[in-house]
């Protein structure tokens, strides 16, 4: 399959897992947190603090983890928070299992760190994957969440005629696909996850298959749950994101306690991409009060 080809069997999902990748740079050493496993629900879930004060919670993207991830908010919000970054399952020091993927199994073992940790109702920034497992996690557990940050969220996947086939696929043609995928993604991805992967760097084809069958799935979360979620949530995306404007001005208008950010002359990688004011921004949406809520 040359490279021209590889383009129509490439969704929308998959542009965004490489393009978010490509955003991140190196990962800062850890000298002043503290980090251990913990044991929810089967799985063995790497956790990590810095700072004091009240705790946010982290979510970091697909195939990526929270030290590669959000390296450009830990120092600042641990300066007068407690910041809070979990390792889902096999991403990151995360070990990975005999189990499929999917958003609300990884939202439920979020809620179950939250618990055990006795931390909520906590706020929590989520990205891309992250944001979305971040939005099940407030539409089924409410008591956990205080407030909410999404970046590079989407409602739905974006499926290429080839991809909506998938269930007629053979053996190699999903490896294929996967091989384009991996292909595209620059080398340090892949070393990134050999390099702190309990299970080994030949392991890491295993987890984009998982994490590919995940995107694949067409509904993340419908309208109408969106609507059930009353905290406030910060809904926001760079100007040049994978998933549009209007479709992230819909998740803000479906939220009934929802505010929206463009980030300008951004990607998918909010987070590196325009770190200061992201930062900013989201300072200020968690320190309002509670009653300052827009009304509509």
């Amino acid at each position: 399959m040359n490279n021209g080809n590889a383009m129509k069997y490439i969704s929308a999902a998959m542009l965004a897992a490489v393009s978010v990748l490509s955003s991140f740079g190196a990962y800062p050493d850890d000298t002043t947190g503290t980090h251990r496993f913990y044991e929810v629900r089967g799985a063995k879930l790497y956790t990590q603090f810095y700072g004091h004060g009240a705790p946010i919670v982290f979510l970091h993207g697909g195939m990526a983890f929270f030290d590669n991830s959000f390296a450009k908010q830990r120092d600042y919000f641990a300066t007068y928070r407690t910041v809070v970054g979990i390792d889902q399952r096999g991403y990151g020091h995360s070990p990975d299992g005999p189990w499929s993927l999917s958003y609300k199994m990884m939202a439920d073992d979020t809620a179950a760190i939250i618990e055990q940790l006795g931390l909520g109702p906590v706020d929590v920034v989520g990205h891309s994957d992250g944001a979305d497992l971040a939005l099940i996690l407030a539409r089924d557990h409410p008591q956990m969440v205080r407030r909410l940050v999404i970046s590079g969220a989407n409602i739905r996947a974006n499926l290429s005629p080839e991809e909506k086939q998938r269930a007629q696929w053979s053996p190699q043609q999903l490896a294929a696909h996967l091989r384009e995928l991996a292909n595209w993604m620059p080398p340090w991805i892949r070393t990134d996850y050999g390099k702190v992967s309990p299970d080994g760097p030949e392991h890491w084809m295993t987890l984009l298959a998982k994490t590919y069958d995940m995107w694949l799935q067409p509904v993340v979360i419908e309208p109408a749950d969106l609507k059930k979620i009353s905290i406030p949530v910060l809904v926001m995306a760079g100007d040049h994101d994978f998933t549009s404007v209007e479709e992230n001005a819909e998740i803000f208008r479906d939220l009934p306690n929802g505010q929206l950010i463009i980030v300008p002359a951004s990607n998918h990688g909010t987070f590196t991409k325009r770190p200061e004011l992201v930062n900013l921004a989201i300072r200020e949406f968690l320190d309002q009060p509670d009653d300052s809520a827009p009304s509509r």
